[in-house]
């Protein structure tokens, strides 16, 4: 049978209540016997001078034991009237106010004839030999305790008083019986109340469990906009917000892998829809099979494998199967070399720049460890960005600096810039500012976010800014040390 976690922790909880009832129960019966025979011995033990007393007054008067000897009637008399002497006048006045017989007990009251009561304890009367006089033999035991009876200076007998070392008495037992059965029935109603407490108990602490059991099965049926209500702040209340952030994070890489899909696809549809269209129009005849037509769809389909090789590019990053073949790189040699490759462009836009070292090695070196083509790409990307975007006639400045924690690249452009809204989103996937820097200067969207990977594998970070020049700054910040080697 498979119980669920409420019924467990039920069961936990009621399991020990009842271990502490039963030890409760155990620990007050056994306290109880051995209490209530105490009892009955300090009420014995009281007594007993009396009785000496009277036993000493006796003796005096008859100079023999032999009337007391089997002669129960004599002797009950005689614990009688010991005890009756010895017994408070008050308590012997409100007797007789209250009973027809004379003095404090008649002759068959219970004080009297029950073993349970102080005026029969285990006695034993003995001679001066201590030979037993009156009492039982079988009775009688080696460690009773002896108080000399005397007469004059003469030692007459013995009164021989045996603690009780178990309860023997019908009234006792029945006493005993009685307190056990309170003590059963207590220990009972306490179980059934603590059945009544531990279910809602159980059921209180085991909701939150229920709700992320809940939860996850929407989540696995692709409900993403599940949530749970947080009502706590210990460990169960933490895992719920663990969950709510879960949950969260999934939908919105639900959301994203969507508009990733529609972006990629819209993306594509463009340069296939014109290459599609002018096939078409020079099929139908309407524009003639040129150079120039021939030129037009070279060049979407030249977009066409820049944007399918970027998508490859950086699903290879996010899969972590882009190869880093990292070693000590100059990258004094590596930015000369991207500024070489791209300077018919710059010189043909016209655009003016500024290289610049900051570093205290001889002849501005400065290396690190890295993908010398990952790196190259880095800066072909930055380098394409400025040359598509920046106005004929720009500016582009680019500061190394390096220090004994870190190498910082800051690479500026002018104008047009970037307004702040789009800033944040300038390394997203396939986003575009809607105003100069758009499709129509040939971008696809991916040349950021591939730079933002080749960073992060480098262990460094590339951040976005407005430029003094008016145009884009990006800040790329590599640690001189880096460990994990791709």
């Amino acid at each position: 049978m498979r119980l669920n976690i409420k019924y467990k922790l039920f069961i936990t909880i009621l399991s020990a209540h009842f271990l502490v009832y039963l030890a409760m129960y155990s620990f007050g019966y056994f306290s109880f016997n051995r209490g209530f025979l105490d009892y009955i011995r300090r009420i014995e033990e009281r007594q007993v001078p009396a009785l000496v007393n009277g036993l000493v007054e006796f003796y005096g008067k008859s100079g023999t034991w032999d009337e007391l000897r089997n002669d129960n009637r004599k002797w009950v008399n005689l614990i009688r009237q010991s005890i009756e002497s010895s017994t408070d006048p008050s308590m012997l006045t409100a007797r007789q106010n209250t009973r027809p017989t004379p003095g404090a007990f008649s002759p068959n009251d219970w004080y009297y004839t029950s073993e349970y009561s102080p005026a029969r304890p285990y006695l034993h009367l003995l001679n001066a030999d201590q030979s037993i006089i009156f009492g039982n033999p079988d009775a009688f035991s080696e460690n009773a305790t002896l108080f000399p009876i005397t007469a004059g200076i003469s030692t007459v007998g013995y009164l021989a008083v045996t603690s009780r070392q178990q309860l023997s008495e019908q009234a006792d037992l029945l006493f005993a019986q009685q307190q056990q059965d309170s003590f059963l029935l207590l220990a009972l109603l306490l179980i059934c109340l603590s059945a009544l407490i531990a279910f809602p108990a159980a059921s209180f602490f085991t909701r939150p469990v229920r709700d992320l059991v809940a939860g996850t099965r929407a989540l696995t049926s692709g409900d993403y906009g599940s949530r749970l209500h947080i009502g706590s702040s210990d460990e169960l209340g933490q895992l719920g917000q663990d969950f709510n952030t879960l949950a969260f994070t999934l939908e919105q890489n639900r959301s994203a892998r969507q508009q990733w899909i529609a972006d990629i696809s819209h993306e594509l549809r463009t340069p296939l829809s014109i290459l599609q269209g002018e096939l078409e129009s020079v099929q139908d005849g309407i524009r003639p099979l040129n150079t120039n037509t021939l030129d037009s769809l070279h060049h979407e389909v030249l977009h066409l494998s820049a944007l399918v090789n970027d998508l490859h590019l950086l699903s290879l990053s996010d899969l972590g199967a882009l190869v880093y073949e990292k070693r000590q790189v100059n990258l004094k040699e590596v930015l000369e070399h991207n500024i070489e490759m791209h300077a018919q462009v710059t010189a043909k836009l016209n655009i003016k720049i500024k290289l610049q070292f900051i570093t205290n090695h001889a002849g501005h070196e400065i290396t690190m460890l890295g993908d010398e083509i990952r790196l190259l790409q880095l800066l072909d990307n930055l380098m394409q960005n400025t040359c598509r975007y920046t106005d004929s006639g720009g500016q582009l400045h680019v500061l190394v600096k390096e220090n004994n924690a870190q190498i910082s690249i800051e690479w500026e452009d002018s104008a047009p810039g970037v307004s702040g809204i789009d800033m944040p989103h300038l390394f997203d996937r396939l986003y575009r500012v809607d105003t100069s820097r758009n499709r129509v200067k040939g971008g696809s969207g991916l040349g950021l976010a591939i730079c933002k990977n080749i960073v992060h594998a480098h262990e460094g970070s590339i951040t976005a800014s407005h430029s003094v020049l008016g145009g884009l700054k990006h800040t790329i910040i590599f640690p001189i040390h880096t460990i994990n080697i791709t």
